[in-house]
Order: structure tokens, then C-alpha cells, then sequence
């Protein structure tokens, strides 16, 4: 028996030694020193594309990592190589990359000599008309779903229905043909995003939209900062109102820069948003974080003050910002709740509107937050409907919002990742579009449907001029997003919320923190000024284009 035993195990031992080769052509095993080069195809193998070459992935590598290493995109790296999870590659794995890598990127230099690739045949991506009212086109490097749709004036819903074969919005591949709408971005078959923005006059929804900008002008030059807002055709700004700083002893408000920024605003033609918060520490009996006086009137005397100095000049204040966030919202008097910043609410209101009866009084815009503990933070549509069930109705002219995309496209929705999306994509509370359908829908349900929603703070950040963020910093998703892509996002956002026809206001997040905030790293993300004092692509992005009003 054990002799049977033996002849067996021997059988077994001898088909394995006789598959290993056979499997082992099929799996990369690490050299025992691994190297960072791009290697080429041997004989027989499939040939990269041209103006690319195969890069082996290494332990530790990320498609992120590699596409810094060789100045791309995660989301053209995920592309062209059919990749559908960008957050799940493998040691061994060979990828295409471009031939060109970053100078002084860490070790993309081939460990052989290579033979430099003929200059590329393929023609330029066309759109080709066809009979109707589509075209094709020609999926190009670096090309998504989102930029196509920008560049053909439509939207990704639209391109799907057009194209029932792309089941992964997120998953595309160069060379494909996909139809998109007939017209003159579609006949001219530019690969350049044609998504530029023209503010208007007005605070309605739709055509008169206000199109606004968060800036900051302590220590700024006012002239330059001016100037430079009105060559983006923007017609609001808003003021972040510390009240802490106004009024830091009871009774001694000092307006001498709030006078200076009206002054400056008001002499460049733009309306004023003032967003008051933060309550001084003589007010506080907690003054840890931000948060609300234990006594409420004493900001209603403050907001009525300001409405009182700068009538007929502020034309809207936002009461708060962010209440549903224990940060903003600390208190020893006053809970983390709807009812509490009712209250408050409700005061300014009366407040303001003895002053100046015409000023817009705007609802804090809430944090988008799935988190709900009651401590820390509330759900901001839950949030929301509890304004409502105290009367949000009777106490505010627009409800605020603060529809953040995190490094979701705007009109992307919950809850597939695009592409290089690695985290903050599995909630609603992560998409611009969301967030605003789902606050739109709150107000129908309470028969308030006929109220705007002001955006009194959005926008798309980018560490790619800062330095790479580690995977642990909650701020990891700017990661995620290039300064192109930040440009692209914003301006779609705009033109997306002019779409809506709900929308009465929008504020991008923000002209010039990197410069005016140099300790807030986390506004700089946001800026469209980068650390180095230059304009990013997002500042362009949201110039009129040619020839537009």
C-alpha cells in the first residue's frame, strides 16, 4: 500500500515539474533586482503603438506613479491599455507608456539601446459627418467620455444612448468609433475641449444665472485682483465674512477692509455675496473650532449691522457655512442640528431684511457628507429636510449648496469610479450632479420647488503642481485629478448648472488661495493661481471664448 502511495506521489511531483514552464509563460516573475525601465517587445511579441513603448510593472508601482513617471494621465494609461480597474495592476504586467518620459522621473530611462519609433502616420482624431443629425468619432489618446461630451456640446448620458455597445461609461479605447452629435464642434473634429464660459447678468436660473468666484483680498493687490476677474466675465464674488475678526471686542466693529473690498468690488461693477461665520471668542463659552455665539442675537446684531453699513451695495449674505460639520458648528449651547441653525437663521434673517429688505438672504450651504453620527457630522440631506421641517420655507430667499465633485466629472453619478478615480466615488454625497438633484428634489417634496439653490462653493482641486499626496491623507483624491481636468470639470460645472434652470448662482472655489491663504493647503488644491504665484489651466478654462457676449 504505502509502496502505491509512493508511485503516485511520484506521478504528481513529475506533472507539476512538467507544467511549471508552461505556467511560468503565462506569469512575470520579478527578476531578483527589479528595474523601473521601459522594456521593449521581444520578437513574436505584440508591438506597442506608435510614440509608445512597453513599461514592466514593479512592485510598489501604481498607475498613478507610473503616469507621473512618464508625463500622462492615469486615465490614458487605463485607456490604451484596456485597463478597467486603475487602482488593481500587477508586478510583471507590461504596459504601454509613452516614449517620452519626465525628465529626472526615477529610472524610465530603457536598459537597452532603442531604436527611436518613426514619427507616427496616424492621422490627427476627425469627426466624420454623417447622414442625420450625428457624426463619428475617433477616440484619441487621452480622450474620456466626459471630454468628448464637453467637446461635442452634449453629455455622457446623451453619448451613451447613442452608443448601446459602451456598457462601462469609464472604459474606452483608442481608435474606437463612437457616434456623438452632429454640429460645429462635431465637424471640425478638434481634440480641444470646447467648454468656455460666459458670465451673464442676472440672479435667476437658466440664461441669467449669476456666475461667481470665492477670492480673497486681505494683503492682495485689489486692482490686480479685480482686473483680473473681470477678463474672466464673472459678475459676483464672494467675501468670506470672519466675524472674528470684524468684531473682536463686543461693540467695536472695525469696518475699514470690508469698506476697501466693497469699495473695490463695487467700483468694478461686481455684486457682492458676503458669507458670515466664525463667532469671536467673547462670544463663545467653547472656543475650540468655529462655531456659534451661545447667544444667537448677538449675530443678528452683527449681520444687521453689515446689511445696515452696505445697503443697496452687498446684494446677498450667506448665513454660515457648513452647520451640518461639528468643525463650523461647535458648541456648548447649541447642538450640531437643523433646529439650532434654524435659529440662527431665522434671526439673520429678520435682521437683514430690516436693513436692507432687498438683499438676498441665502441658507448656509451644507457640507455633502454621507457620515451621521450627530457628534461630528449630520447628513446633509437629512440636514436639509430638518431646515425645512423648522421652517426654512419662511426664513431664506435661496437655499445654499455646496455640491463638491471630489475627482468625479460633474456630470458623472453615483456610484461607478471614472477612471483613475480610486476613492470618494462609492456615495451621492461624491457627485456635483447629485447633490444638486437630490436637494432639488427635498424642496419639491416640501412645496418649495419655486425657490433657486445657490452654489456658494464648488469646485475640482489638483495636487499635480504640489506634490503627490500620500494614499492616508484625506485629501488623497486630488491625486485623481490634473490641472487640464480641473479646468474642464469647473467650466462644465458651470454650464451645467446654467442647464438646470434651477440654479441662481454658482461660486468657484477660488481665485487666488494659494497666493493670499500660503498656510491653507487644502484651499491652494482648489486655487486657480497656482503655488508658484503663474495662472493654472482652470483660469483659462473659464474665459469667454471668442466672439461670445
Amino acid at each position: 500500500m504505502s509502496r502505491r502511495w509512493t508511485i503516485l506521489l511520484l506521478i504528481i511531483v513529475a506533472c507539476v515539474l512538467t507544467a511549471q514552464p508552461l505556467f511560468a509563460q503565462n506569469t512575470a516573475t520579478p527578476s531578483a533586482t527589479p528595474t523601473t525601465a521601459a522594456t521593449q517587445s521581444p520578437a513574436g511579441s505584440p508591438t506597442p503603438l506608435p510614440g509608445y513603448q512597453f513599461y514592466t510593472v514593479q512592485p510598489g508601482d501604481t498607475l498613478y506613479r507610473i503616469a507621473l513617471r512618464f508625463n500622462t494621465t492615469v486615465a490614458a494609461l487605463a485607456q490604451i491599455n484596456g485597463i478597467v480597474n486603475p487602482a488593481l495592476i500587477y508586478a510583471g504586467r507590461a504596459i504601454q507608456v509613452p516614449l517620452a518620459a519626465t525628465p529626472g522621473g526615477p529610472s524610465a530611462t530603457p536598459t537597452q539601446t532603442r531604436t527611436p519609433a518613426p514619427p507616427s502616420t496616424t492621422p490627427p482624431p476627425t469627426a466624420t459627418l454623417v447622414p442625420g443629425s450625428t457624426s463619428t468619432y475617433t477616440v484619441a489618446a487621452g480622450d474620456t467620455l466626459f471630454r468628448i461630451a464637453v467637446r461635442f456640446n452634449t453629455s455622457v448620458p446623451r453619448l451613451l444612448a447613442l452608443n448601446p455597445t459602451i456598457t462601462n461609461p469609464n472604459l474606452i479605447f483608442v481608435g474606437q468609433r463612437i457616434t456623438v452629435p452632429s454640429g460645429p464642434a462635431a465637424s471640425t473634429g478638434s481634440t480641444t475641449a470646447a467648454s468656455s464660459t460666459t458670465a451673464q447678468q442676472g440672479q435667476g436660473g437658466g440664461a441669467d444665472m449669476g456666475y461667481g468666484l470665492i477670492a480673497y483680498f486681505i494683503d492682495q493687490d485689489m486692482t490686480a485682483l479685480t482686473e483680473a476677474m473681470t477678463g474672466l466675465g464673472i459678475n459676483w464674488v464672494k467675501v468670506e465674512v470672519l466675524w472674528s475678526e470684524i468684531e473682536p471686542v463686543q461693540g467695536e466693529i472695525n469696518f475699514d477692509v470690508l469698506d476697501g473690498i466693497v469699495d473695490g468690488l463695487e467700483s468694478a461693477d461686481f455684486s457682492i455675496l458676503f458669507t458670515v461665520t466664525n463667532a469671536p471668542d467673547w462670544a463663545r463659552s467653547a472656543t475650540e473650532e468655529n462655531g456659534p455665539p451661545d447667544n444667537l442675537v448677538d449675530y443678528g446684531t452683527f449681520v444687521g449691522a453689515l446689511a445696515e453699513r452696505y445697503a443697496g451695495r452687498v446684494g446677498a449674505y450667506e448665513i454660515w457655512s457648513e452647520p451640518n460639520l461639528r468643525r463650523e458648528w461647535n458648541s456648548q449651547e447649541h447642538s450640531i442640528s437643523a433646529s439650532s441653525y434654524m435659529e440662527l437663521l431665522q434671526i439673520a434673517f429678520v435682521a437683514i431684511k430690516a436693513a436692507d429688505p432687498n438683499a438676498v438672504v441665502v441658507s448656509a450651504g451644507l457640507a455633502p457628507t454621507g457620515f451621521n453620527d450627530g457628534v461630528n457630522a449630520i447628513n446633509d440631506r437629512l440636514f436639509l429636510q430638518g431646515m425645512y421641517a423648522a421652517g426654512l420655507n419662511a426664513a431664506a430667499d435661496a437655499v445654499g449648496a455646496h455640491p463638491n465633485g471630489w475627482a468625479n466629472p460633474p456630470d458623472a453619478q453615483c456610484c461607478t469610479a471614472a477612471a483613475g478615480v480610486l476613492t470618494h466615488f462609492e456615495d451621492r454625497s461624491f457627485y456635483f450632479l447629485d447633490t444638486l438633484s437630490d436637494y432639488r428634489d427635498i424642496m419639491v417634496r416640501n412645496r418649495d420647488g419655486g425657490r433657486q439653490i445657490w452654489v456658494t462653493s464648488f469646485g475640482w482641486g489638483s495636487s499635480e503642481d504640489t506634490g503627490e499626496l500620500p494614499e492616508t491623507s484625506s485629501n488623497v483624491f486630488m491625486n485623481y485629478t490634473s490641472l487640464e481636468e480641473q479646468g474642464d470639470y469647473n467650466a462644465a460645472a458651470f454650464e451645467i448648472g446654467a442647464s438646470l434652470g434651477y440654479v441662481g448662482a454658482m461660486f468657484l472655489n477660488n481665485l487666488n488661495a494659494c497666493p493670499a491663504l500660503p498656510g491653507d493647503t487644502e484651499a491652494c488644491y482648489y486655487s486657480l493661481i497656482g503655488p508658484d504665484g503663474q495662472p493654472r489651466p482652470a483660469l483659462d478654462a473659464i474665459r469667454p471664448g471668442e466672439g461670445e457676449g
